[in-house]
């Protein structure tokens, strides 16, 4: 099974690189993202990085399936806690996602308007059971701003477990492009005062446990 790895944030691409050890050399870049050709245990993937937003990642994420033809998008990143349950540092497997930035002021959303908004992810192709680290499965609400009080209390009102910046328009492309799509992504930071220092801190913790998990997928 070909597989390509989606980074989102310039952050999370620099820690990517970083733990893996990628060299300049190694690097190629496209008018959309930046990617290399690495192996993670006994698997190799392609690694590409889109930036941050929802136009940017939904942009890099067709590029690759039109420019490599994998048989599955696997998105890695990190994501701020929405549940009351949550603790930093989790990670989060989306078997939804929710777009909740789009808002329609003329009339009453019609049914079909909203449904576009969600995606559902079917991730029986991947085989977790070996995964050692407890997942937190769940929705993962996507929106181009951070999280933040007012928004979490209104996100837990709609059961999403996670929200993050990309989720969602990775998971839109890849249904509309009938691929599969397995997102992964780490708790970084929960809404408060230190919520800043809190991402920036625990990112590169976050990615590198993403990492450890990757190999004890098994893709059917």
């Amino acid at each position: 099974m070909k597989l390509a790895i989606q980074i989102c944030s310039e952050d999370e691409w620099k820690h990517t690189k970083s733990i893996l050890g990628v060299k300049k050399s190694e690097l190629r870049q496209d008018l959309l993202m930046e990617w290399f050709v690495r192996s993670l245990g006994k698997k190799k993937y392609i690694w590409y990085g889109s930036g941050a937003t929802k136009t940017r990642a939904a942009a890099a994420c067709q590029k690759a399936i039109d420019k490599w033809r994998p048989d599955a998008i696997v998105n890695l990143g990190t994501c701020g806690g929405v549940s009351r349950d949550i603790q930093k540092l989790d990670i989060v497997l989306a078997n939804k996602t929710f777009q909740y930035d789009v808002i329609q002021r003329f009339g009453k959303p019609s049914v079909r308007f909203v449904r576009g908004l969600i995606t559902k992810l079917d991730t029986s192709w991947a085989d977790l059971s070996m995964v050692s680290e407890r997942l937190r499965t769940g929705t993962i609400a996507s929106a181009d701003q951070d999280l933040w009080g007012g928004s979490r209390r209104k996100l837990q009102k709609k059961g999403i477990l996670a929200a993050d910046w990309e989720s969602a328009s990775i998971a839109k492309v890849c249904e509309l492009n009938k691929i599969k799509c397995l997102i992964l992504r780490g708790v970084t930071d929960i809404p408060d005062d230190r919520q800043a220092s809190d991402f920036e801190n625990n990112t590169p913790i976050v990615m590198e446990s993403l990492f450890e998990i990757l190999p004890q997928i098994r893709f059917l």
